[in-house]
């Protein structure tokens, strides 16, 4: 039976990921290693206000904490985790509940949020609000809980974000291995003699990475090709590697379109994001299913920013024009910011796109301004790496 020839698309993503295996393997952590991924430590009894002002200062997405009893590492503590704790407070103080409980019995126990997977609906009613006693309420806790006490009253221990390490000197194929097959984002990068933790590597590191040396390593790899006049043609498919556009990939980029309405609650914005789609970001339509803005993870920061918690129980419009007028004080933003993506692109220009969004995604539109998809840093990860060399 003869075998299916294959498209000119199929050749050049053939050629493309030979040619990015080996520039993995030839590699290392180190290489990608800059001065933005120093690590940021702070100790357990730090509270948890003093934890979020760290985050809305330094504009980092993750820190380690430092546990004084084994003088080492003790977890990773991330955006995600920040608006869990957030969520979960707000939640406790519209029901009543104590943020935090001792061993005294007139306490009451606050009830388990379930984090599951199956988990889909959303544990505040969108006619609750919350009062500015509430909020000062909301305050004293966050300013008085330590982050300690915080996951001691829960039951929880601060390794719910696995350390997953690798040697600098380990090439970047082998890092791929465990990112890709222990389902993480990011990877502590140890110091081969010294075994000191020395930056912590994210997927977007990784991406910016090849971006700047894939280019250079490809044309490199072709000059250095003898027989010149033999391999012309393999060369001329070769050389067409940065032309593959993103379009070739659109059974799994089509799947990627949650989306949520102008009316959505706050709360259930975020809530949903994190418990139900597991995405960083969602973008937001309005009656007519046309696209109005993007809501990420990070959006949160500015309402720690600026307490406005009662922003929680407001619609996704006025979070989304809350964010604009924010940003708008801002020389440049709107010019550097990428925020769509379209089909004819090619890969690289799509990955050169993500890595200057401000959101971390990009969405696609069609033509009647509907999105059909949103793309972020661990899709495109996935899709360009998924199918390297790596066993």
């Amino acid at each position: 039976m003869l075998k299916r020839m294959q498209s000119k698309e199929d050749i050049i993503k053939d050629q493309y990921m030979k040619t990015l295996t080996c520039f993995l393997q030839d590699s290392t952590l180190y290489d990608c290693l800059s001065i933005n991924n120093q690590v940021s430590v702070i100790d357990q009894s730090f509270s948890l206000f003093d934890v979020f002002n760290v985050f809305i200062e330094t504009h980092i997405d993750e820190v380690l904490f430092w546990n004084p009893d084994v003088a080492y590492y003790d977890g990773v503590f991330t955006q995600t985790d920040l608006i869990r704790i957030i969520l979960k407070c707000y939640q406790n103080i519209i029901n009543g509940i104590p943020n935090v409980w001792g061993n005294s019995k007139n306490q009451v126990q606050p009830i388990m949020e379930e984090e599951d997977e199956d988990r889909t609906s959303t544990p505040v009613n969108k006619t609750q609000a919350i009062g500015q006693e509430q909020i000062n309420k909301l305050l004293i806790d966050l300013k008085t809980i330590s982050v300690r006490d915080w996951f001691n009253s829960y039951g929880e221990n601060l390794h719910q974000s696995s350390l997953v390490q690798a040697d600098m000197a380990d090439n970047l194929n082998d890092a791929m291995k465990k990112i890709l097959k222990q389902g993480v984002t990011r990877i502590v990068v140890i110091d081969t003699e010294t075994r000191v933790i020395v930056g912590i590597l994210q997927q977007k590191d990784i991406l910016a990475f090849l971006v700047k040396g894939f280019s250079q390593y490809f044309h490199l790899q072709l000059s250095q090709k003898s027989h010149k006049i033999e391999v012309r043609n393999e060369n001329q498919q070769q050389s067409e590697q940065h032309e593959l556009e993103i379009n070739y990939f659109s059974d799994r980029i089509l799947q990627l379109n949650d989306k949520l309405s102008f009316d959505t609650n706050v709360y259930e914005v975020f809530y949903k994001l994190i418990y139900v789609f597991k995405r960083n970001a969602i973008p937001i339509v309005d009656a007519n299913n046309q696209y109005l803005g993007l809501i990420d993870r990070r959006d949160f920061q500015f309402i720690l920013k600026y307490q406005v918690y009662d922003m929680l129980n407001r619609q996704a419009i006025d979070l989304l024009n809350f964010i604009r007028i924010e940003k708008s004080k801002y020389a440049g933003f709107c010019i550097c910011n990428k925020e769509l993506f379209h089909m004819k692109q090619t890969v690289k220009e799509v990955v050169e796109n993500l890595l200057l969004s401000s959101r971390g995604s990009l969405v696609c539109l069609n033509e009647n301004k509907e999105p059909i998809s949103t793309l972020q840093m661990s899709d495109l990860f996935k899709i360009c790496l998924d199918d390297i060399e790596i066993e």
